[in-house]
């Protein structure tokens, strides 16, 4: 089964399911907030796909194909509720150090192709929002 079938995913949002906030968990959230982005701007720049598999094997030790990439980019999962929904409720299940690793990441992905869009500055804030982080721990400013 390709991580880009993003089943766990797909299992929090099953009637009466309970899955926990495990790794496998995580790496398909990682991947499923990461591809969508590529996709955000309406163009789905190679650079894009190559950064989120680069930022994938870093942060979780695993090469993923860029043909999961783009099938998780383009998921039938976005159409059946608002993304924001599907960010909040699996992406509080993981700690604020998660959460803000996956928004560093994000940031690398928005900024491959060197030009970042409204819709992908959207994207982000929506991603931020959803994941109840503050500005500074968007920004990667931590606190003592």
């Amino acid at each position: 089964m390709a991580l880009g079938d993003l089943i766990q995913v797909k299992k929090i949002f099953g009637v009466g399911t309970e899955v926990k906030a495990d790794a496998e968990v995580y790496r398909e959230f990682m991947l499923m907030v990461l591809a969508r982005a590529t996709d955000v701007d309406a163009y789905t720049h190679p650079a894009e796909v190559e950064v989120v598999q680069r930022v994938l094997e870093e942060h979780l030790g695993e090469r993923v194909k860029s043909s999961d990439v783009r099938i998780a980019a383009h998921s039938k999962l976005y159409e059946t509720a608002p993304l924001g929904r599907y960010i909040s409720r699996v992406g509080l299940r993981f700690s604020k150090y998660e959460r803000c690793r996956l928004v560093s990441a994000l940031i690398e992905v928005l900024k491959a192709d060197g030009h970042v869009a409204t819709a992908e500055v959207e994207y982000f804030n929506m991603v931020v929002s959803a994941l109840e982080l503050d500005f500074a721990e968007a920004a990667g400013l931590t606190r003592n």
